[in-house]
């Protein structure tokens, strides 16, 4: 085919109008902030321990900061997604791993808090108001599983982990009995403990009220241990935070003796979670350099930081390989890839 001079010099214009294109997409100067430089500085080393769980090149990513309180995140692997709540706009949100998006999962759940998993993919939730632990069947339907203890209504359930023989124990502080943002505002009926249910009980066993405000919790890697934070200086200023545990006995009903590992009058501790090594991860508030992550050893040493421009209310480990730390914090959620597992 022969091309005539005007016919030849319009294709050469459209082809280099079209590299010129394709230039600009590939090549056009970042809109927005500009580049930060490895290592994150959300990432904050204290001891040697900390360098394997740390990795140089993972970026603080903040996906999403329309809630109003957001806590409880439960990671689904089956969907490759997690559920977290909203509580005082009484909402459970969706955070879908695959493509980032946030979307509304549910409406109208009595100020849900904590969420998790139990082994058959049902979700389990907190609610405030009304006060219980509900389980989400198959089929859409809900189970009640506790709302009462010993004919007193309980005062605001919080958190909880779900046993491998199904049963449940579960944080009731009150914090939603407190204000009606986060619930209804009531007088307490009972004092705060954590509690143990499963499917064969008309109402749950009282384990422990050791605590003041018994809020987080979570267990080892071998599931043999409960985890426990307690918020005291919410109500006690005089008290500190501490983040207690216990072995577990007889499935679940009992607990030993309570060993406290962390112990500060300077920050509050909310939920935590535990890696395959046992070191222990806790939402932190307490202000700028404190606000954030902070990492113990089994022991309680503190080794490491995840700095947090927002309080961090709580925290559970996602992905496929579960080394990835999702974190609710204020409005907003985060995630931030680790040198670890979840347990």
């Amino acid at each position: 085919m022969t091309l005539h001079r005007r016919q030849f010099l319009s294709a050469a214009a459209a082809a280099a109008g079209a590299a010129l294109a394709l230039s600009s997409r590939v090549f056009a100067k970042p809109s927005g902030e500009g580049p930060s430089r490895y290592p994150d500085e959300a990432w904050q080393v204290l001891d040697d321990r900390f360098n394997e769980y740390f990795l140089f090149n993972s970026p603080l990513e903040r996906h999403w900061s329309e809630g109003l309180w957001v806590e409880g995140p439960a990671y689904n692997a089956v969907g490759r997604y997690a559920v977290f709540s909203d509580i005082p706009n009484a909402r459970q949100m969706r955070w879908d791993e695959v493509t980032g998006e946030v979307s509304v999962l549910r409406e109208g759940v009595g100020h849900s808090n904590g969420n998790a998993f139990d082994r058959h993919g049902r979700l389990v939730a907190c609610e405030h108001s009304p006060a219980r632990v509900v389980r989400y069947e198959w089929d859409g339907s809900l189970t009640v599983l506790a709302s009462h203890y010993q004919g007193q209504r309980l005062n605001a359930p919080n958190d909880l982990v779900v046993l491998d023989g199904d049963g449940i124990l579960f944080t009731d502080p009150g914090y939603g009995a407190h204000a009606d943002y986060e619930g209804e505002k009531r007088v307490l009926e009972l004092p705060p403990a954590i509690y143990y249910v499963d499917d064969t009980l008309e109402e749950p066993v009282l384990v422990t009220d050791e605590l003041v405000k018994p809020n987080g919790v979570a267990l080892s890697a071998d599931g043999g241990t409960l985890y426990a934070s307690d918020t005291a200086p919410s109500h006690r200023p005089t008290e500190p935070a501490t983040i207690s545990r216990w072995t577990i006995a007889d499935g679940g009903r009992r607990l030993g003796s309570r060993e406290i590992v962390v112990s500060s009058h300077d920050e509050t501790y909310d939920g935590i979670a535990l890696d395959i090594d046992d070191n222990l991860w806790s939402s932190v508030s307490g202000g700028e350099g404190h606000d954030g992550v902070s990492i113990f050893a089994p022991g309680g040493d503190r080794i490491g930081r995840i700095l947090l421009p927002e309080v961090c209310a709580n925290l559970c480990f996602v992905g496929e390989r579960r080394n990835r730390l999702l974190m609710t914090a204020s409005r907003s959620i985060y995630t931030l890839y680790t040198g670890t597992r979840g347990a």
